[in-house]
């Protein structure tokens, strides 16, 4: 009798230490991984004129901008706050969902106008009391359609060259801007035009750390300037260039020095213009693109974006297919090793041309 209750205690102490070491197992393995909620809607970041041209053949630019008006800027991804608007004063979006890399937006009258998200991208994001207690996640994405086109108040004809697909991989976005000027020309001292927001949008949500000016001094340009317009805080580079017929052979120097400071991965993020950022930008741009292998259609387009911006007067396919025309005469077999063949005539390293496709295709 003893024994037979010796066994049922065994058995019995058996099955509690089997239920314990199962809760153990539970506890050290963990709740369930919480998965990420999926993208409930996509969202528009070009107008409708711009999505238009950007679909279409690049010829067919006059029938939505000229050059004339402003209409460069993006659309700005909307969230409504109708029913919460009482409850939450911000909302917190990232890239990740774990938001350890986040930002902050103001819900005003309502709702909540992120712009200069990046393409094709999912973002996270939820609402945040007064309190600073948070709500729950949602998620959305951005159409994958470039150029990123950027709203900086005070800047027209402003993207990201970024968010391309190459054969070579994705050209990283976030690292290299074209703009026009943030400084009115023909004045004795550095008069800005760029705003005090737009300051802000370029240093803390781009994160700007380099400007490379392409104006000259002469020609009732401002070029040439002590420190960037955005601070002292930006490293400002002059590599001044020549505008007229005789660009694409009379800027050697200039482009080695402007590809040389594209070579090093510590001035990034970077941005570039000339005066309206359209004609030695267009070609700085150009030369970039065809190197890192992005497709001519695309080029194309990317360059008569321009026309959206408040930059004087419209450029037609006849401008950018001169700079082709010339990229033709190089030796390679792509567009991408004339580029590269034309950047080692200038005296660009093979080193720096490695680099430089290394720092900006992922």
């Amino acid at each position: 009798m003893r024994d037979d209750r010796r066994t049922f205690l065994h058995g019995k102490g058996a099955i509690f230490l089997l239920l314990v070491l199962s809760l153990l197992f539970s506890a050290c393995a963990g709740v369930t991984p919480i998965t990420p909620p999926a993208p409930e809607t996509t969202y528009a970041i070009h107008t409708d004129s711009q999505s238009a041209f950007l679909s279409g053949d690049c010829d067919l630019i006059d029938r939505y901008a000229d050059g004339k008006a402003e209409k460069s800027r993006p659309l700005p991804v909307t969230i409504n706050f109708a029913d919460y608007s009482e409850y939450f004063t911000q909302i917190e979006l990232s890239k990740n969902f774990s938001f350890d890399s986040s930002f902050l937006v103001k819900i005003e009258e309502e709702k909540a106008e992120v712009y200069n998200l990046e393409v094709g991208e999912i973002y996270y994001w939820r609402g945040v009391k007064a309190s600073g207690e948070k709500g729950e996640i949602h998620a959305f994405r951005t159409e994958d359609v470039c150029p990123r086109n950027l709203y900086i108040d005070g800047v027209t004809n402003a993207r990201d060259l970024g968010g391309y697909q190459t054969e070579n991989g994705r050209i990283r976005q976030g690292m290299l801007y074209r703009t026009a000027r943030l400084n009115q020309n023909k004045a004795d001292t550095p008069t800005p035009i760029i705003t005090e927001k737009g300051k802000k949008t370029m240093v803390d949500t781009l994160k700007v750390k380099t400007e490379i000016d392409l104006r000259r001094i002469s020609d009732n340009e401002i070029g040439s300037l002590s420190e960037s317009v955005l601070g002292a805080g930006v490293r400002y580079e002059n590599c001044p260039m020549v505008a007229s017929d005789a660009m694409l052979t009379e800027n050697n120097a200039s482009l080695r020095k402007f590809f040389s400071l594209l070579a090093d991965e510590s001035n990034y993020p970077i941005f570039f213009h000339c005066s309206i950022g359209t004609d030695r930008t267009g070609y700085c741009s150009f030369l970039v693109l065809s190197l890192l292998g992005v497709s001519n259609e695309e080029i194309y387009h990317d360059y008569l974006f321009s026309n959206f911006g408040s930059i004087g007067g419209d450029r037609t396919a006849g401008n950018v297919m001169g700079f082709s025309l010339f990229l033709s005469l190089q030796k390679g077999s792509t567009p991408a090793e004339k580029a590269e063949s034309l950047l080692l005539f200038m005296g660009v390293t093979q080193e720096e041309i490695d680099e430089i496709r290394r720092i900006l295709t992922e």
